[in-house]
Parts: C-alpha cells; structure tokens; sequence
C-alpha cells in the first residue's frame, strides 16, 4: 500500500506542472487587431499652443489628451511650462491679453482664434472641432504665435513709422506752400 502511495504522489509531483503549463498555455487569448486609423492631414499642421505648469494634473490630463488623438488629428502642439519659468508666464499673461482673456490657472490652450482655460474632458470635442477648422482653413489664424513671435508689436511699429512720415510730410508741404505764399505776398 505503501508502494501505491509513493507511486501515486511521485505521478502528481511530474504530472502537475505538466497540466499546469498546459492550462496557462492553451487558455484562450484575446486576438489584438489592428485597427488603421485614417489621420487627417491639412496643408499645414494646426498649431495648438498650451501653456501649462509641472506637477499640474489637469495640465497632464490634457496632455494625455493630446497624446491620444495625434494619430488621427495633424496638429503640433507647443508648450510652455509658466510655474517655473517666469518669462513663459510673461509670455502667457501677454497672449491672453492679446486675446482679451484673464487667466488665472493653467491650462491655457489656444488653437487659432479659440482659446480654453482649464482643461476638463467636456473640453475635448470644441478642441478638435478648433483643431480641424484651423486644419482646413486656408487662411489659418496664428494670432497667439504672431504675438510670441512679436510680429505684432512690429506691425504696430510699422504703423507708427508710417503714420510719423505721413505727419512729418505734412508739415514739410505746410512750410513750403507758406513759404510760396510768403514770396508772393
């Protein structure tokens, strides 16, 4: 009987791991399958601009965000970090003045003429919708990148340039018909 025993538990100390291993190994798995998605392309990127601060979540949930829809939407995303960086904060109060916006938290996103302050997922769809109009319009709006690159403030100076010539014009044609009127006389 003794015998038996033994024989019996040295059969399932060998068949053990076998049944194990067979189990793990013929359990059905899941079948991945790769689905394309078909991205949309424009002549030019969207430029989706984000200013944000390290360490904030919904500054990282909106990252996440954009992370997950790249592949199917062409837009480059630029970032500045402003909670460290005290000339990015400067450069985020100065666009949303330019914007007319008061912000007081990060994120700040702006995508052409649409801005988003915060960032909640009921944000999402008025982001793409931004970023798919700014996609396929011709004319596309880079308000917020012509005012970090200062292109304003230089086309205000040219204006003033401008306007300066124009008046100092004026006043040479004033002094030279006073002075033709004065020999006259």
């Amino acid at each position: 009987m003794k015998k038996y025993f033994v024989l019996l538990l040295a059969t399932l100390m060998l068949v053990t791991p076998t049944i194990t291993y067979a189990a793990k190994t013929t359990k059905t798995t899941k079948k991945e399958e790769t689905v394309k998605v078909e991205k949309e392309t424009y002549k030019e990127p969207a430029k989706v601009y984000m200013f944000r601060g390290e360490g904030c979540g919904f500054c990282a949930k909106a990252l996440a965000f954009f992370e997950e829809i790249k592949e199917k939407y062409d837009f480059e995303l630029i970032t500045y970090e402003v909670w460290y960086d005290e000339d990015n904060k400067k450069l985020m109060d100065k666009v949303a003045a330019g914007f007319g916006d008061d912000v007081s938290g990060v994120p700040y996103i702006i995508i052409g003429d649409k801005t988003f302050q915060g960032y909640i997922e009921d944000y999402n769809d008025g982001i793409i919708e931004a970023i798919r109009k700014e996609g396929k319009n011709e004319n596309a709006n880079d308000k917020a990148g012509e005012i970090i690159n200062g292109k304003e403030e230089k086309n205000n100076q040219v204006v003033i340039v401008i306007v300066s010539l124009a008046v100092v014009a004026g006043i040479v044609a004033l002094v030279v018909v006073g002075r033709k009127s004065a020999k006259e006389e």
